[in-house]
């Protein structure tokens, strides 16, 4: 999806676009049941910190005025339905509740949300979304937004969740909220996806499904109710809250094994299921951000997709042995998920049943927020804390989520209360939660503690705590703790092996075009909020460690191609040790002017000096070409400044560019950090206890580099390297490494390797 328009100018009311695939799904659910809530997306937070009610309506008023999604409504025709933005002001309520006991005050708000959740909209008179506030102090609130499926997804909500509270904030505070001025708008995906359709881009995935689904027996279960009621799709949530150490064992399984806690439950769920109901394949449904693209990660708006799990189940398999096929699996279906769910279910029968709104039985979702506080969003004085969800009605027979919570994985089923009864839903969630211990039990002697606290609904900690300590020891030090790395996928077509690149901001635009024709290029780029590990000899592991795991969520089998610029090289190479290790092919490795770990610290104090020393005449030379490059826009002032160290450890400096809360302009803050990054790396590189790499790696040096004594053609690659090393010459210095007319020398090479490495050069060829 790297080819999305820029945002086009909308006369407001007048120029209907049409909808997207899944907007006219939910917008067909809402025609058929019009008093329905099915399609409503309702959501809680717990709102601390002192906000007045004329704050609240402004922010609102300021997203509505910049996400044009929340300002549309809908018309339908013959040919289907069209979105139209128009001029409105959003609906807000409040209700005060501040006079109410504490007890009183927990019934009544549970009982307004459920009520919210559960009042339909009309998307074709207005737009539809609206908010409520359960006021019970000045300094706390209940805040509900409930949205129709037709202008908002999950992703969506959490967007919405994080500016509304930093608007709040600003506003609070006086000042005009800091938010950069949006790509695009929603009505110009949805007419990027309408041309998509309309061409021969998608058929690769078209064919992929008709060979996945064929041949499938529709999946349905039978109701649990002795008295099946047909009266309508009314839901109720259960859920189980898992011990904290078994969420630490499983996500330190996947780190190891190279899961995705999707990935693990996901295996744990088609287990249980094909236990509970006596069969050796299971189809559910599952949900995908596909939002690969930067350009869609601030869009509000339904982007999600649909896509269609057929999963066997093979007798006497083990749970990892298990969970390593339907990781495959997933990774086959989430490479062909661009296709509409109503395109990849086109003359395919799910269920035999007509009363289902999507037309199959069990979905299976996953949300994490992957911080230390899961669940909260905090901006200055204000904090949002996520409340458990509300049932706007069951969609489906059995909903399968979890979510991560501060307590542990929250593991829940929302299932239809008309055919089924809560105890059908509890005994799939207890199954759940058995097969999600035995993935980990290979990796323990004794899981007993666990199993017990598992067969209750708050379990103790000091019953589990052994499991915690033995996971402790076993758990190598090198496994990330937290991500470091946000994935920007630059190219996301094509069958062949992926590039991954590592970098701490945008660099390799430049190459995609040249050298990623046929094959996905992912750019893991350094996340903003990312917490530096403690500085010692693992730190450069922990960090690969993060992009290994995210390397192998894209692609779990490989081979890999690795690219690296600097500093972030010596990531890489540690990034291929550990791919290797875990038995993942790495193809080459390209390094553009990266130092060799260990060549620099292995110099006398004397060369060291020297070598120092020699480097100083460069500084007038760099500093005139920095200068040119801050009045051509290329670099900012404050990157241009911090590339000396004299500025860069100023504690003055370091205090304006890192710990102040004041608005800035986005690149001086960035530079900032990218120099703080490169400082902590340089002195990681030093402690970093590398070891030879068997395996090809191509070295791109800079032509107006250095020569001599001290700074060897090789950089001391040639004393790691124990494969093939190519060390090849472009023109122009370090800083234009991804530039013109460095980058054309460096795709060329790079082109030539991949083809040598694929078979599709020769000697023969080379000379016609």
């Amino acid at each position: 999806m790297t080819q999305l328009p820029s945002v086009v100018e909308q006369e407001m009311g007048i120029e209907p676009v049409r909808c997207t695939s899944i907007q006219e799904r939910y917008l067909k659910l809402q025609s058929h049941s019009p008093g329905s809530s099915l399609a409503n997306v309702a959501i809680r937070w717990l709102m601390k910190g002192a906000v007045r009610d004329q704050t609240l309506q402004k922010a609102l008023d300021f997203l509505a005025d910049r996400h044009e999604v929340l300002r549309t409504k809908f018309e339908r025709s013959a040919d289907g339905y069209s979105q139209i933005v128009v001029e409105t002001s959003p609906r807000l309520s409040l209700i005060d509740l501040s006079q109410l006991s504490s007890e009183r005050y927990q019934v009544e708000a549970e009982r307004l949300a459920s009520l919210e959740a559960r009042a339909a909209f009309d998307p074709v008179a207005a737009p539809p979304w609206r908010t409520t506030v359960l006021r019970r102090t000045p300094n706390e609130a209940i805040l509900l937004i409930t949205l129709h499926h037709a202008i908002a997804d999950l992703w969506s909500v959490g967007l919405i969740a994080r500016e509304f509270t930093a608007v709040l904030d600003a506003l609070e505070r006086g000042q005009r909220p800091d938010c950069r001025e949006l790509d695009l708008q929603y009505v110009d995906y949805a007419q990027w996806q309408s041309t998509l359709l309309a061409s021969d881009g998608l058929t690769g995935e078209r064919q992929y499904w008709r060979r996945k689904l064929s041949g499938l027996c529709p999946f349905d279960i039978k109701p649990t109710r002795q008295r099946v009621l047909d009266a309508g799709r009314d839901g109720e949530i259960r859920s189980r809250v898992l011990p904290r150490p078994l969420t630490d064992a499983m996500q330190s399984l996947a780190r190891q094994e190279g899961f995705t806690m999707y990935g693990l439950a996901c295996a744990a769920l088609t287990r249980a299921l094909g236990r509970k109901l006596e069969t050796d394949e299971i189809v559910i449904g599952t949900q995908d951000a596909n939002r690969d693209d930067p350009l869609l990660f601030d869009l509000v708006g339904p982007v999600v997709n649909t896509v269609v799990l057929r999963l066997g189940i093979e007798a006497g398999s083990d749970p990892l042995t298990h969970a390593r096929r339907i990781r495959d699996e997933l990774s086959q279906a989430l490479a062909n998920k661009a296709l509409p769910f109503a395109e990849i279910v086109a003359g395919i029968e799910l269920s035999d049943r007509k009363d289902l709104p999507l037309g199959y039985a069990i979905n299976f979702a996953a949300g994490n927020v992957e911080t230390s506080e899961a669940g909260v969003i905090r901006h200055g004085d204000l904090e949002l804390v996520s409340l458990p969800s509300v049932t706007t009605g069951c969609l489906y027979e059995f909903s399968f989520f979890l979510v991560e919570r501060q307590e542990g994985w929250r593991i829940s089923c929302e299932y239809n209360t008309d055919h089924h009864v809560a105890a059908a839903a509890d005994a799939l969630l207890i199954a759940w939660s058995e097969e999600m211990e035995a993935q980990v039990a290979p990796a323990e002697s004794d899981l007993n503690s666990v199993a017990s606290a598992l067969k209750r609904d708050q379990p103790a900690g000091d019953i589990v705590e052994p499991l915690a300590l033995s996971l402790e020891r076993r758990v190598p030090n090198r496994c990330p703790t937290r991500p470091y790395f946000q994935p920007c996928v630059l190219q996301s077509d094509g069958k062949l092996p992926p590039i991954f690149a590592l970098s701490n901001r945008s660099l390799y635009y430049p190459l995609v075009e040249r050298v990623a024709a046929g094959r996905p290029f992912i750019d893991l780029q350094w996340a903003d909020d990312a917490e530096l590990p403690p500085l010692d000899q693992d730190s450069i592991c922990r960090i690969a460690a993060d992009a290994v795991r995210q390397i192998r969520a894209h692609d779990p089998i490989g081979p890999y191609y690795l690219i690296s610029l600097c500093l972030m090289g010596n990531v890489a190479l540690e990034v291929a040790q550990q791919l290797k290790s875990l038995n993942g092919e790495v193809s080459v490795i390209f390094l553009l002017d990266t130092v060799a770990p260990g060549y620099v610290e292995s110099m006398s104090r004397f060369d060291r000096f020297l070598r120092r020393v020699q480097l100083t005449d460069r500084i007038i030379p760099d500093l005139l070409a920095r200068i040119r490059k801050v009045r051509s826009g290329d670099m900012s002032l404050a990157a241009a400044m911090s590339q000396y160290s004299i500025i860069r450890n100023n504690p003055l400096v370091r205090l304006i560019g890192r710990g102040s809360d004041a608005p800035r302009p986005r690149a001086t803050n960035e530079d900032f950090l990218n120099h703080g990054l490169m400082d902590y790396l340089l002195d990681a590189r030093a402690l970093y206890p590398w070891k030879p790499y068997d395996g090809e790696v191509v070295l791109f040096r800079s032509a107006k580099s250095r020569v001599g004594r001290l700074f060897v053609r090789g950089l001391g690659w040639d004393k790691v390297v124990n494969g093939q090393l190519r060390i090849f010459d472009v023109p122009g210095g370090h800083d234009d490494m991804t530039r013109e007319p460095a980058v054309a020398t460096i795709a060329e090479y790079m082109s030539w390797m991949i083809d040598r490495r694929e078979g599709r050069w020769s000697a023969k060829r080379s000379v016609g």
